[in-house]
């Protein structure tokens, strides 16, 4: 059909491990024109790929809505930092005025975490359209056409008839996506083809159950999923250890989230007041969500419930405090606090930094560090 877009890691898919000269005329002179400044025979196959699921991505028609939200939050970014600078070089000649520039500058960093964790969370959404892209495998090969969509009610009973899946384990499911053991939901399934991709926004506030309403599925998706994780809420969790004897349990909870044993996730904001308390526009720990095998763990080895994990059947990307990742973030964060104020510098920005250098996404960096800087 005329107009439609042509994937160029589609069209590369059997051609990335060839030299430019064994590929069709009419494909060479696509690469020579779309991979400059680069060349193709400097690449490793590794690196044609790459390129060229980034080059779909910034011109597939189905990312242009998240696009633009990145070029929205990009603008907003840089018009805080403004307002920031202004305010850290006006005068504060009484006490009133230093208060007053005080409380605007804090309402600033406010916003500019909530960017960083929206910005953080379109990123992994990024990273999953790659994933799907770049999938070479016979699932590729299937247009938009050939996928059948369901509304949320629809694959949320089949998710609860198959899984047991409650409402909040969805939206922690498709928070994560799936490159991270999760679910990909669209919008608009019913009259746009392909649909977008549904992301989570912190505008969305602390209700993230609503947003779900207007979602679909790839009936697929949802028939074929077997999640990595199981979640519960805050509140849930509470309610389980107010049942065990001498235990205060949102005191427990918090301790064990500044243990680095428990991530408060939450799919609108990305964390909820347990890890930043002085944010208090955040939402509640009691509507954060908390990995169940985390919680089990836990119980096991503080509780003496249930049978301990073995550490070396421990899986790929457990996340334990890390005393070597510790002491590369607390260097990280003195470096930063030389420019920096020391509210700027966060747990969250400082695994933001590390992460690329360490070869983790910021989710695992975060969990092995604590704020000891």
């Amino acid at each position: 059909m005329e107009g439609r877009f042509e994937s160029l890691s589609e069209a590369l898919k059997e051609w990335f491990a060839h030299p430019l000269t064994d590929l069709p005329e009419a494909l060479r002179q696509r690469v020579e024109h779309e991979f400059l400044p680069f060349t193709w025979d400097l690449l490793s196959p590794e690196q044609r790929l790459d390129f060229a699921q980034q080059w779909d991505y910034k011109n597939d028609p189905a990312t242009e809505a998240e696009r633009q939200a990145a070029w929205d939050l990009l603008a907003r970014r840089l018009e805080v930092e403004g307002k920031m600078r202004e305010w850290e070089r006006s005068g504060a000649g009484t006490a009133t005025e230093l208060a007053t520039k005080e409380a605007r500058l804090a309402e600033l960093r406010e916003e500019i975490t909530k960017i960083d964790l929206a910005e953080k969370s379109m990123l992994g959404k990024e990273r999953s359209g790659k994933a799907r892209r770049g999938d070479l495998s016979d699932e590729s090969a299937r247009t938009d056409e050939d996928f059948e969509y369901i509304a949320y009610p629809r694959a949320m009973k089949r998710l609860r008839e198959r899984l047991g899946a409650t409402p909040e384990e969805v939206a922690a499911w498709v928070f994560w996506g799936e490159t991270q053991g999760g679910l990909v939901a669209y919008t608009n399934a019913n009259e746009l083809n392909p649909p977008p991709k549904f992301a989570f926004f912190y505008t969305m506030g602390d209700d993230y159950i609503s947003p779900l309403m207007a979602c679909w599925f790839r009936r697929d998706d949802i028939e074929a999923f077997e999640p990595d994780e199981r979640y519960i809420t805050g509140k849930a969790l509470i309610e389980r250890w107010s049942k065990e004897p001498h235990i205060e349990p949102k005191a427990f909870v918090l301790a064990k989230i500044q243990e680095s044993r428990l991530l408060d996730m939450h799919p609108n904001c990305g964390g909820t007041r347990a890890t930043w308390p002085e944010q208090e526009s955040f939402p509640p720990m009691e509507s954060g969500l908390f990995a169940l095998s985390r919680v089990e763990q836990i119980e096991a080895e503080d509780f003496g419930l249930g049978k301990p994990s073995v550490p070396d059947a421990k899986p790929a990307g457990h996340l334990n405090h890390d005393r070597e990742l510790q002491a590369k973030a607390n260097a990280l964060a003195q470096d930063m606090l030389k420019t920096h104020r020391r509210s700027y510098v966060t747990r969250d920005r400082v695994a933001g930094i590390l992460a690329p250098k360490e070869k983790m996404t910021v989710e695992t960096i975060t969990r092995r560090i604590r704020k000891q800087w």
